[in-house]
């Protein structure tokens, strides 16, 4: 029986003849807040599943009057190293005023639609899209570099390890990179459940892959996995968080399953999020988990299962993404980035609200 604990917390053709090079980014998803009960993982519980010149000029443009056409979605959302606010969206890639919600500059792309979006250690962002990788420049906004040698081009995750390489999530697979040429060094186009919906470097430096058919553990420095999560066995995972402690939280389009990350076992799960459709997890420092949903966003508290808060005044209810940064929370959804103050007073937490930050013009 536990005795404390918790609550758990996206895919097509390779380029040719392009630039042997590129690197990758991590995309940070974000959560939201539901009211959830926390429950022992058992087999009678268990849920079933359901050529290119790249000499782009003016790259970098002033985003004073974007279209009323252009699409909310905010599908990625990064801090750099500088401090800047970035959003990858359907309609490309753009630095924000984190004050004033503003539109600063965007960065152009041969394909707008960003699925990921993660800074290497040199300060090059990589942007993963529906037809391919790029390593981008952001101060200059030129592309440096596109990866050629992936499993598919439709990018749904990015990661980096310890060691600085870069590991691309496709909708066939998963390839490790090198951060500077964009060699490949390891492929594994056949993984269990094929997609790589998201990855998620864990506090040993393992990479834990979510899939259209369950989670699993791989070892970056032998490219093998080393462990499949039997519970979480034909389940979608589409969002995964690693809290303070450890521990491995994996959100489905049913529920939230935490896993021990030292026995790869299941432990328990949210009952109160059953049935929902989970799409983000983040973990606060405190340990507390933000769980996004298409239909809502919840703060839980993993020590007992209680949903301690549910977050309204969104852009929109359906969330895409989070992520935890410095003392905000900051949320991507369906039409619009909103942000949340996390260093709330314990009075505070039931009756926290967002603020909207930034959404798309419209009529």
């Amino acid at each position: 029986m536990l005795t404390k604990h918790k609550i758990s917390g996206a895919i097509a053709k390779t380029f040719s003849k392009i630039f042997p090079k590129v690197l990758l980014a991590i995309t940070v998803n974000v959560a939201s807040l539901c009211a959830v009960s926390y429950g022992v993982v058992n087999n009678a519980e268990a849920i079933e599943p359901d050529s290119h010149n790249l000499v782009i000029p003016e790259n970098i443009r002033l985003a004073r009057n974007p279209s009323l056409s252009l699409d909310g979605r905010i599908s990625s959302t990064l801090v750099d190293e500088q401090g800047r606010l970035w959003i990858g969206t359907w309609q490309g890639l753009m630095q924000i005023d984190q004050r004033s919600g503003k539109a600063i500059a965007s960065i152009s792309l041969p394909n707008s639609t960003i699925t990921a979006l993660l800074e290497d250690r040199r300060g090059y962002f990589w942007v993963g899209t529906t037809s391919g990788l790029y390593q981008i420049d952001p101060d200059s906004g030129k592309i440096e570099n596109i990866a050629i040698q992936l499993s598919s081009s439709r990018i749904l995750s990015l990661a980096m390890d310890r060691a600085g390489f870069i590991w691309v999530g496709t909708d066939q697979g998963i390839t490790r990179i090198s951060p500077y040429n964009a060699e490949t060094y390891a492929r594994l186009p056949d993984i269990p459940g094929t997609a790589a919906n998201v990855m998620q470097i864990d506090n040993a430096g393992n990479i834990w892959v979510g899939t259209l058919n369950g989670l699993f553990k791989l070892n970056p420095g032998t490219a093998k996995i080393t462990a499949k999560i039997p519970y979480v066995s034909g389940q979608i995972v589409q969002a995964i968080a690693v809290d303070p402690s450890g521990k491995i939280w994996a959100g489905t389009p049913r529920n939230v399953i935490e896993i021990n990350p030292n026995t790869n076992q299941a432990i328990a799960r949210i009952n109160s999020v059953t049935g929902r459709d989970i799409v983000a997890l983040a973990s606060s420092k405190n340990g507390e988990l933000w769980i996004g949903m298409r239909d809502g966003l919840v703060l839980a508290n993993t020590y007992n299962g209680a949903i301690t808060s549910s977050i309204y005044n969104l852009p929109s209810s359906s969330v895409i993404n989070l992520l935890v940064h410095n003392q905000q929370i900051w949320v991507g959804t369906e039409d619009g980035l909103g942000k949340i103050n996390s260093n709330l007073k314990n009075s505070e937490i039931p009756s926290a609200t967002a603020t909207v930050i930034y959404k798309m013009p419209s009529n």
